[in-house]
């Protein structure tokens, strides 16, 4: 590594500290976030620096007593931090939203970061992290044909890129193709179905039954049945500093230094990475690719006072119109990038949080199908007291405000 990314990484790491501290008072303020139950530590596969990537479990109550053919849809989330900061327990407050309300597994994944791992390593390490997911899912109690990716900023990238990368793989159309992993081999494996217990909180892929993707590095079959993309960075295309003309109060934008340290760690090395790459930039992939490689239902939200919310628009408007997606979610009025993780937020702020949150938790529900009777009856009752209301009203946050 040269003089100067070692000055970047010296300079990453400081920021990193720093919102580390930060985390901490979020995660403190009410509703407090929960600790994950369990990790699984898993190989890389597709990245070309190999390496270990951990998967950050939450688990719905009863989780390790259900029956044993039941299977829990499963989320799988990808935090924020500009490909270089934060880690997987950042979205703790909504995966125990997700947990709670949609009754699903919430599987936060530990990508590794740049600059010390740079584009395209933490899309790689999204897809090996489902694809494990869907390899192992009899043994995680997992319903690999109700899959959700989520994300939160640069997450909310990887939420949409993630999907192109693997629908390639499935298809052996890109660039990349699976490797055998070196944890294990013939001379160690394991033949006997993993029994989870809550007295364990590590696992390591070792553990785990050999699959076919261990074996012969077959593609497991899933089905991807929504992603969830809150305040992403969509277009690389564009400068930033063009990016930042389409907020009416600029003032509300991240400052320069810090998304230049976010594209400095990323897009390296800067003269090799193609910003028309749809792994990167995926309002460039074509129609055709989206349509094939999305699910029906998409839900996208987007801040009134970002940077970023002009393309996210954009392309919450053309999934609609020219690929005929179902898009939900919105632009969230009167908050800036990031609104739900500040360490002391305003009550305004927790209030859009509580109310996004909630809204992407019922559109969940409706994609996995997974209400209760009690659940119906409840919904039912309200109805008949307050009327049926319009699933895109949600007081701030309007889907109709995806439409410029």
């Amino acid at each position: 590594m040269s003089i100067g990314r070692w000055f970047l990484r010296l300079r990453v790491l400081l920021f990193r500290v720093l919102m580390g501290f930060g985390m901490k008072i979020h995660h403190k303020g009410e509703p407090k976030a929960p600790q994950p139950v369990f990790r699984v530590v898993i190989p890389s596969r597709l990245a070309t620096r190999t390496g270990r990537i951990e998967l950050v479990f939450y688990v719905p109550v009863g989780y390790f007593q259900v029956p044993i053919d039941h299977r829990y849809p499963v989320v799988v989330n990808f935090h924020g931090g500009g490909f270089a900061l934060g880690t997987a327990t950042d979205d703790a407050k909504w995966a125990s939203m997700v947990v709670k309300n949609v009754d699903a597994v919430f599987v936060s994944v530990e990508y590794r970061l740049a600059p010390e791992f740079p584009f395209s390593t933490a899309g790689e390490d999204g897809c090996d992290a489902i694809i494990f997911l869907a390899a192992h899912a009899e043994e995680l109690r997992l319903d690999s044909n109700r899959i959700g990716i989520c994300g939160f900023s640069a997450g909310g990238n990887l939420a949409m890129t993630i999907p192109l990368m693997l629908h390639n793989l499935k298809n052996n159309t890109g660039k990349r193709h699976l490797k055998c992993s070196v944890q294990q081999s013939d001379s160690t494996t394991n033949t006997s179905k993993l029994v989870l217990s809550p007295a364990k909180s590590v696992y390591k892929s070792d553990d785990f039954k050999m699959t076919d993707l261990e074996i012969s590095q077959t593609f497991p079959v899933f089905t991807i049945k929504c992603l969830v993309s809150f305040y992403p960075p969509l277009d690389f295309r564009q400068p930033r500093a063009e990016k930042r003309l389409t907020n009416r109060k600029p003032e509300k934008n991240l400052p320069a230094f810090l998304t230049n340290l976010f594209d400095a760690s990323y897009l390296y090395p800067r003269d090799k990475v193609d910003d028309n790459d749809p792994y990167l930039s995926p309002v460039a992939a074509p129609n055709e690719l989206l349509n094939a490689a999305y699910p029906d239902d998409i839900i996208l939200y987007t801040c009134e006072y970002d940077m970023l919310n002009a393309e996210g628009v954009a392309f919450g408007n053309r999934l609609t119109s020219e690929i005929g997606k179902n898009v939900t979610g919105g632009v969230i009025k009167d908050v800036a990038h990031a609104f739900d993780k500040m360490p002391k937020p305003s009550q305004e702020n927790l209030k859009a949080t509580e109310n996004c949150y909630k809204k992407a938790c019922e559109e969940l529900t409706k994609v996995f199908a997974v209400k209760t009777a009690l659940n119906e009856q409840k919904r039912e009752s309200d109805e008949q007291m307050n009327g049926v209301t319009d699933d895109n009203d949600l007081n701030s946050v309007s889907v109709s405000s995806l439409k410029q």
